[in-house]
């Protein structure tokens, strides 16, 4: 295959990796639903899936850092991911559908932590080049959303696995088309290992925040697209609702290198983990109201893209070179696979079809106020924090 130039090669890997995010993620728990299955069993299944992205990543950046081929983990990931996918076409029951969607999360798991490693390793770690590459993932998140928001419409949830075979291999075509980066591998002078770092107490609380961040999150990954047709809102509605997240998420993408620049990550973290706190509250209690919501929405700017870039710079700078692919790896898999397994299973749990949504959410706001309370006690800046390694 013909190799792209490296900027436009990586603005495209992360348009199709998060294009099949924005068809898989919203709509997941519609098309479980649909297969019959109660709100119990998606969060199990969704809990289940998730946790395989606990070891995933670890396993991976360890291949990556024996062979230095991070970009062939990333090919092998999608290939495997994409068979692992062609479960979703048949309808033969929970547990074979649950075998399914773990393997596909597993392999799944083999390709954001190393493309966000050559991205930064290609910048520099430039912070504001990374964001602007980085929007290209939420331009392809929303744009499926939408999408998915319409074919939901036109031919129910069984829309999911073709739509999202798609993509995938859309992305797999792109992750073949990438230039050569080369990888950081390990000198004589680095002297620093990564059980010392797993000991640092900034680095722990900086965890324990994101942790519950992510837990906060489960409701709304899981459920909000049943929630949304509960309430009364169309697909349509439900697709823009999303849309507005996600428009939100695009321009606090493209300014957040600027935005964080010379500035407290303690401050930072601390108000968007906080604005996450409003944001689980107005869910819970003014999610009937139009206004309200879309509100809501938009302050997905806050606790999703600008704490996500703050959390990427944080392990960039808090990790030597030689060890920034375990230190993705540990973020992806602790924060992303525990949890959001934690999370999906809880959910699921208190959810109870529906009857339990309010109390879901507002368990969901007292999670992000411990985060935001953790998040505020790290210290000021990256200076300070590398000076307690």
């Amino acid at each position: 295959m013909t190799v792209m130039s490296a900027r436009p090669a990586l603005v495209l890997a992360y348009f199709t990796y998060f294009g099949v995010l924005g068809i898989f993620v919203p709509y997941l728990g519609l098309f479980l639903d649909g297969r019959g299955l109660s709100s119990a069993d998606i969060g199990l299944l969704l809990a289940i899936v998730t946790a395989s992205r606990i070891i995933g990543p670890n396993i991976w950046a360890w291949v990556a850092d024996k062979t230095a081929r991070p970009q062939r983990v990333m090919q092998v990931g999608a290939v495997l991911a994409t068979l692992g996918w062609f479960s979703s076409f048949v309808d033969i029951g929970f547990w074979p559908l649950l075998a399914g969607f773990a393997l596909f999360s597993f392999f799944w798991t083999a390709i954001l932590p190393q493309l966000e490693l050559t991205t930064l390793n290609y910048l520099n770690d430039d912070t504001r080049a990374y964001s602007r590459i980085r929007t290209a993932g939420s331009v392809g998140y929303i744009v499926l959303v939408m999408l998915g928001g319409w074919l939901f419409e036109c031919y129910g949830s069984e829309f999911l696995p073709l739509s999202a075979l798609l993509f995938l291999l859309l992305l797999l075509i792109t992750l073949f088309m990438l230039p050569s980066v080369a990888s950081t591998t390990a000198t004589t002078e680095d002297t620093v290992r990564f059980s010392q770092l797993l000991k640092n107490s900034v680095l722990l609380r900086f965890m324990a925040a994101a942790l519950l961040l992510q837990v906060s999150f489960a409701p709304f990954y899981g459920f909000f697209t049943l929630y949304s047709r509960d309430l009364g809102y169309s697909g349509s509605q439900t697709g823009l609702f999303i849309a507005i997240a996600i428009a939100a998420e695009i321009v606090a993408f493209y300014f957040a290198g600027s935005l964080m620049r010379n500035r407290s990550y303690a401050k930072l973290l601390g108000i968007c983990y906080g604005v996450t706190v409003l944001r689980w509250w107005l869910l819970a209690e003014q999610a009937d109201n139009l206004w309200w919501l879309s509100f809501s929405m938009l302050l997905h700017a806050g606790s999703f893209a600008i704490a996500h870039s703050c959390a990427m710079q944080f392990i960039q700078q808090f990790f030597p070179k030689h060890l920034r692919s375990r230190g993705q790896a540990l973020y992806a898999g602790v924060i992303f696979g525990g949890g959001g397994a934690i999370g999906a299973y809880g959910a699921g749990i208190l959810w109870l079809d529906g009857a339990g949504a309010s109390l879901t959410f507002h368990l969901a706001a007292g999670l992000a106020l411990l985060a935001t309370l953790l998040a505020v006690s790290l210290p000021g800046s990256q200076h300070q924090t590398k000076a307690l390694q």
